[in-house]
Formats: structure tokens, sequence, C-alpha cells
């Protein structure tokens, strides 16, 4: 797997399991008339798994969906848009359906992937325009770099560790790096010059380069003074009406005044400014990892593709109770019935209600590398870590039986792993050892790349073809590289499940961190395999993350249409303020 980029890394400090911690408790559970079930229409067996699923959970009929879609694993985005997209908002519309529904299944039949968007003319502009503001701007600040340099004779050239760009794969991280090596460079500037009585001339070149480097925004944040000149009073006004609109940028391509924007980009946050601005949009509209499974990019059913950047990958609202902004569109939850064949498709509910009726026995394989976490940003020692955390956490609060590895070798034996009742491991790319045997109702995933790229060849390795094909009632994977922040980290997903307290999707999106990315889940979402069995220790807990049940969806169309409106009504503000100030207020220097 490779290394994730920097930002993401950074987000594993939550590993560490402290999951209980101030959060509100948890009440409610997902209900069967909170489903909604995709078909294939053109696939008889995609129409026998939804029927079976709605039977046996008690999903009511006019909740299935019949889609009419290719039978193919992969759908462009055009027909993702079209076939899926269009058509569900219509029949959540018909059958009123939209402010309930909070958990989409995805069933045999169904495609597994969206592939990436192809790009619109605007767009490519766009993108041109973007690269060449990140062309010029990272030329201004490497010549900043050089000038800082020789201000600072002696002082180290070398650049931090961990900063290479080879490292990152977003615009962006890359961005960040180059800004961080100029931040240490400026520095050194100030800290050589402190309490020291520098020459005007020396002052004013210091201040020239702090307002090229950062603009006006840099040059104000001191503390407003009492008798500031009228020039210097302008400019701060101007950043304090305008500084709440900037945050909003990045988040989607400007589609409008972009030389505008960019130019007062520079005057308000110096070349710094223009080049996050310019790697932000570089970031949005490069496509080369804009691919995701279908059910991720499902969960965003109610936002419009301008609202989030189908580049790359987004925050999961759900993630770690993390608390949604009143007036976005909601976000569902989706999971798959899927399998080898239909049979194995159904089975995943037969299973869960099995182990729901009987208890869920077995043995807890936790299977760690070894690893050690050597900082806060060591993606791979944490996720090792918490394989332990999670050994430690089962023992302590379950009855279940635990075989914790902690050495590079898998379970790789026929035999070796009898009776899982639930496996979390990894690392053996797309080549399933045939170890272990399931009991019903077993939970499993196994943390390596692509593991869920298909599961209807009948020649795939991957983890997640022959794990259901060998009767496990849970997992998940990735359909392409997921980067292995991606995967739920293992002692939350652990301590969530033991609770009882939560379904299966409940769990999984509690414990993952993006949406529109390459992770999917297979299971019956309403499977709770622990629910009433929990031990008293667990049940005792009084605070627990809020169940995505709890979340209430409003009017998710009216909802979409405040987002877009908040969207435009930020962006004609912000032009305007602009324009004004293009006539109000003189260029820095003039």
């Amino acid at each position: 797997m490779k290394r994730s980029t920097r930002n993401a890394a950074i987000l594993c400090l939550l590993v560490q399991i402290s999951p209980f911690d101030d959060l509100p408790p948890a009440l409610a559970e997902l209900l069967p008339n909170q489903v909604v079930i995709l078909a294939n229409a053109k696939s008889p067996e995609s129409l026998a798994v939804a029927a079976h699923y709605a039977a046996r959970r008690g999903v009511p009929d006019d909740h299935i969906i019949r889609l009419d879609l290719p039978l193919r694993d992969t759908l462009t985005r055009q027909e993702y848009e079209e076939l899926i997209i269009a058509p569900v908002r219509r029949e959540f519309a018909t059958k009123d359906l939209a402010s309930t529904a909070k958990v989409i299944v995805t069933t045999y039949g169904v495609p597994l992937r969206v592939a990436a968007p192809v790009l619109s003319a605007d767009e490519r502009r766009w993108l041109a325009e973007a690269r060449s503001y990140v062309k010029a701007s990272r030329t201004g600040l490497e010549q900043m770099r050089v000038e800082l340099a020789q201000m600072t004779p002696g002082s180290s050239g070398a650049d931090p560790p961990g900063t290479g760009a080879g490292q990152d794969i977003l615009e962006i991280a890359r961005s960040a790096a180059l800004l961080s090596r100029v931040d240490q460079g400026l520095s050194a500037v100030v800290q050589r010059r402190k309490g020291a009585a520098a020459p005007p001339p020396e002052m004013q070149s210091i201040l020239r380069l702090i307002q090229r480097y950062g603009g006006w925004g840099m040059l104000l944040q001191r503390a407003k003074q009492p008798e500031e000149p009228s020039e210097v009073a302008a400019w701060r006004t101007l950043l304090e009406q305008t500084s709440p609109l900037w945050t909003e940028l990045g988040r989607s391509p400007i589609a409008t005044q972009r030389a505008l924007i960019y130019r007062w980009a520079e005057r308000l946050f110096g070349l710094r400014g223009v080049l996050e601005l310019a790697s932000a949009e570089v970031d949005l509209l490069t496509t080369t990892y804009a691919d995701a499974s279908l059910d991720s990019e499902l969960s965003l059913l109610w936002w419009d593709r301008d609202l989030y950047p189908a580049a790359w990958r987004r925050g999961n609202p759900l993630f770690q109770d993390s608390a949604p902004h009143s007036n976005d569109p909601p976000i569902l939850m989706v999971s798959r019935l899927d399998g080898p064949t239909p049979e194995i498709a159904k089975g995943l509910a037969d299973k869960a209600l099995q182990a729901e009726r009987d208890g869920l026995h077995g043995t807890v394989y936790l299977d760690a590398r070894g690893l050690r976490p050597n900082s806060g940003t060591d993606t791979y020692g944490l996720y090792d870590q918490s394989l332990r955390n999670a050994a430690e956490l089962v023992k302590r609060q379950s009855n279940y039986h635990v075989i914790f590895d902690d050495t590079e070798k898998t379970f790789a034996e026929p035999g070796e792993a009898p009776g899982v009742a639930l496996y979390i491991g990894w690392y053996r790319l797309r080549a399933y050892e045939d170890a272990f045997t399931f009991n019903p109702g077993a939970v499993g995933y196994h943390m390596a790349s692509a593991e869920a790229v298909t599961v209807h060849d009948r020649n795939e390795r991957g983890w997640c073809k022959n794990a259901l094909e060998r009767g496990i009632a849970a997992t998940l994977g990735s359909v392409g590289e997921p980067y292995l922040d991606a995967f739920p980290e293992p002692a939350r997903f652990t301590s969530l499940l033991l609770t009882g307290k939560y379904s299966l999707a409940e769990v999984y999106y509690l414990t993952s961190r993006y949406l529109s990315w390459r992770m999917v889940l297979f299971g019956d979402p309403l499977y709770n395999p622990i629910r009433g069995r929990s031990p008293a220790a667990v049940n005792d807990l009084s605070r627990l993350p809020t169940p995505p049940s709890e979340r209430p969806l409003g009017d998710p169309p009216a909802r979409l249409a405040l987002k877009h409106r908040e969207q435009q009504e930020r962006m004609a503000k912000l032009v305007a303020l602009l324009r004004e100030a293009e006539r109000g207020i003189q260029k820095p220097g003039s």
C-alpha cells in the first residue's frame, strides 16, 4: 500500500482510542422503514436479492427502487448521474422517502465503481489557468527563499525532513511543503533582527518581503492601532469584510470573475494566498484520483457535483461524531449485498439474522506486524498500534477468546484460523490466504489495497471476493488504492461493534474518514450481532457517539437548494466587495 499524503496521515492522530469522551448518549437504532434498496431492473438476480432482503428484514416493498443499469462493474460519471442519481432522487420524491431514508442497500447486479469525471471545456481552461498561477507563484516564492537566505548568512538552508514533494499526491500538500520552507526563512530573518535596531532601508526591505509573501493580511495581523492611516484602515476593513468569504473558496472551482479573484488574492494574501488558492483548484480539477466506489459516492446522493470535489476524496461528516453544518444536505449510509453469486449475496442477510438470533460465537483474530509508531503522522505504526489496542479491548470488554499476532507473519496456513467471529489484520496484497473458517455472522476486514476491485471474477484473489465466498457475513475493502487511513481504525471499529449500540452501517460510517472515495462495505446494514448481549462494562458506558440514525434528515431537496443559494450569494458578495475596492483602494505600493 502506498504511503498516504501528509495531510491525511495527520488525521491518524485520532487512532489512539478514547472514542467515548464528551459525546452525547446513543439511543436510537436503524429501522427497516429507513432503508431503501437499489436493484438492477435488467438483472433478475439483482431483483431476487432485493426481494429476499426486503422480505427477511421487513423493508416495505415500495422501498425497492428498480433502475435500468448496464450489466458491468463500472459506470462513467455521466452514467452515474443520469442512471443513478436522477432516478433515485425522483423515486424518493414520488414515494416521500427523502425525509426518512437513512440507508441505501445496493445489490448484486448494481455496478461497483464510478469512473473519474470527464472535465468540461471550461474546467480544462480553469485547470490550465490554475496550473499557471501555481507555477508563477512558486517561482516567486523560490526567489524569495534565496533573498531570505542572503539576509541570514550562516543559517541552515536544508529542507526540513519529510517535506519532499515526491511524497505528496495533492498539489496543496506540495505547496504546503514550499510554504513551510519560506516560513522558516522569514522567521529566521525576523528573529535575527528582534531587539536589534535595524536601519530603515533594511526594515523597509523586510516589510516588502512580508507583504509580497502574505499580502496585507500578514501585514495587518497585529492589533488595530489608535491612529491608523486611512489607507491602512481601508485595507483592514476589506479584510474583515471578505475573510469569511475567502475561506469558502477552494472547495469548488472558481467559475466566474477568476482574474478579479486571483488579483485580489495576491493583494490581500500575497504569493502565499495565490499558491494556496491555485493549488486547491488544481486538486479539485485533477481527475487522476477522482474515481470512487459507487456506494461511497452514493452517500452524497443529496449533494450536487459542484458542491463537493469529485476529484480526490471528501471528509465524512459522520466520522467520529463530527458536527455537521445544520443547513448542509444530509449524508446517507450505503451498504452492499453482493458477492460472487446471487445466493452468497442473499446469504449476507441470512447469516446476519442467524447471528442476531443465536449470538456471534467464535474467536477474535487480530493480526498486527510488530510496528511501533515513530511519530504522530506514522500511519502504519499508528494502525498497527490500534490493532494492539483492539486486542486489549476485546479481552477487557468481552468474553471472546483472542488470538493476536504481532509479527510480520500473516494467518496463512489452511486451518490456522478456525471459527472466526471477528478478524482484522494486514498485509498481503490481493492474495487471499485460505486460513480462515467463518462462523455464522462473522465480521472481518483485511487492510490492503484493492481488495474489492471485483467480487464477481472467478479468478480474483482479493480478500473481499474470497472471504464472501467462504462465508463471511460482513466485510469491507477498496476498489482501488485507498491509502491506509481510509480504512476504519481497528480499535475504534471493534469498540463500537462490541457495544451492541450500533448497526453494521453505523459502525462503519462512524469509523470511516472519507466519502466519494474507493471504499465499500459488504453486508446487511442493519446487522447488530451484539445487540442485547454486550458485557455490563460496555453497557454502563454513559457516553457514546451519536448514532447516525439519530441525525435528522430535514428536507434534503430544500437543503440542497439552500446550499446552492448560499454558495451563489457568497460569491456575489465577494465579487461586489472586490469591485468596490478596485474603485476605492489604491494598489499596494502605488
